[in-house]
This record gives C-alpha cells, structure tokens and sequence, in this order.
C-alpha cells in the first residue's frame, strides 16, 4: 500500500512538472521542417503539436530589447526555422527555402491583415500596427508590415539554401517599429514556408500550410496565453501554477484517502 501510494504521487508530481515544462518552453522554440519525401517532395511537414482549431500550426514568442545599447528597441528572433535530421527533417541539398507572409484576412477566419494585432482594449484582433522582418541574409531587402499591407520590400523573404547534408537554419528578427508609441498587446503574422527546387528558374515549387507566428508586448503570460492567443484561435490553456495545484490536489486526495483506509483497517 505505502508503495503504492508513493508511486502515485510520483507520477503525479512528474506529471505536473511535465505539463509546466512543456508550458514553459512553448515560447522558445525553432520552427523544425522538412519534406515528407525527399526522392519526391510533396509537401512540407512541420514538426509541431500547438495547432489552432481551424488546423494551424502556431508559434509564441516575445518582443524584447535584445540590444543592451538600445533597450527601446523591441524586436524577437524566435523561432528561428531549422531542419532536423535526427527527426527526419530535411530538405535536398540547394534546394531555396523561403517564408511568405500571408494576408490572414484571406487565409484565417481569425485574421485581420498582415499585421493582427490583438488590442487589449477592445478585446479583438485588428490589422494595425507595423513590424519589419529583417533580412540577414543580404539577397533581399527587409520587408515591413503595416496593418493590412506591405509596405515596402520583398515577399516572400529568404531563409536560406540547404547545404550537402540537407540542413537548413536561420534566425530571422522580427522587429516592432514605432516602439516609443507601438500599444501593448500581441502581434500576429501568418506565415507559410516555400521551396524552389532549381534556383535557376526562380519559381516557387512547393507551399507549406499557414502557420501562425505570435508575439507578445507587454501583456502578463496569463493573459498572453489565456486571452490573447484566444482570439487567434488558440483554446485557452491553464497556467502552469494552476497544474502544479491540480497535482497537489490529487495527492492530497491520495493522502486523505490513505489515512481513511488506515483508520478503518
């Protein structure tokens, strides 16, 4: 019975710690691709398990001074986007890799423009606002986002070619413009990987489904995660102080229990 009721609480406890973990780490992660056949690529496949419940894939991040010389300067570099071979992740080598950013009034039943912008205020997503993609790559210019359009510079932007053993990674900075009178709030792009296999013909061969890239100015992670994200979305998900206190009160339960059954024995 004692072992019983540790090995419980045991994987109570590990439990709750998963959940907080995977919680926690939600927000820094690399968007991982590949093709789902590389003899003959048919699609992309995207390594993920947050979807929206119209199917798309997201992604959390958060504008931050990553500039210790200029802390008004918010902007994030998260994801980035990678290949992976331990998970079977991978492009042919030379093949361009790209992302388009998607007028998500058109492609989402949750969008609003190019930039979506969830306003606190009026608790709803609008196409305001304006974000700069910078180009690191130095084949493109940077292309900035304002609201329901592009502004100025070339979609979609390039991520980079895959080298002989098929990997691809990049980090691409997302940039908050106006950050002096940017409101806070999210900022949602909705994006989709694209593949030229032969640079020589500039075409774009293959598209990945829409995915979501949000980022987060300024709000708690509470209202981040269980307000903001809801209106791209994303079904509300408790905060990992809420599982740590499920988890406590199964085992206070299991100790109650334990105690009734001692007295009754």
């Amino acid at each position: 019975m004692k072992f019983n009721f540790l090995f419980s609480t045991a994987c109570l406890t590990t439990t709750a710690l998963a959940m907080m973990s995977t919680n926690a780490f939600a927000q820094h992660q690399d968007v991982e691709f590949g093709y789902n056949d590389l003899a003959n690529p048919t699609a992309f496949e995207i390594d993920s398990t947050n979807f929206t419940s119209e199917g798309f894939l997201y992604f959390e991040s958060e504008l931050e001074a990553r500039d210790p010389f200029d802390t008004s300067d918010l902007s994030s570099d998260e994801p980035g986007f990678t290949t992976n071979d331990g998970e079977g992740l991978l492009v042919n080598q030379g093949d361009q890799i790209w992302f388009n950013v998607l007028d998500a009034s058109v492609h989402s039943s949750f969008g609003a423009g190019y930039v979506n912008f969830y306003n606190p205020v009026t608790d709803a997503l609008e196409a305001s606002g304006r974000l700069a993609i910078l180009d690191n790559s130095g084949s493109t210019t940077d292309l900035v986002l304002n609201g329901g359009s592009i502004e100025s510079g070339v979609n979609p932007q390039f991520i980079g070619s895959a080298d002989a053993d098929g990997d691809v990674h990049d980090h691409v900075v997302v940039d908050l413009l106006d950050d002096s009178t940017a409101p806070q709030g999210a900022y949602g792009i909705l994006l989709q990987l694209q593949s030229d296999f032969d640079a020589a013909d500039s075409t774009i061969d293959l598209s990945s489904d829409p995915f979501w890239f949000v980022f987060n100015h300024g709000l708690s992670e509470s209202d981040f995660d269980s307000v903001a994200l809801t209106q791209f979305g994303v079904s509300s998900v408790p905060e990992p102080g809420t599982l740590s206190l499920v988890g406590l009160g199964l085992v206070t339960i299991l100790v109650r229990r334990r105690r009734e059954l001692a007295k009754s024995a």
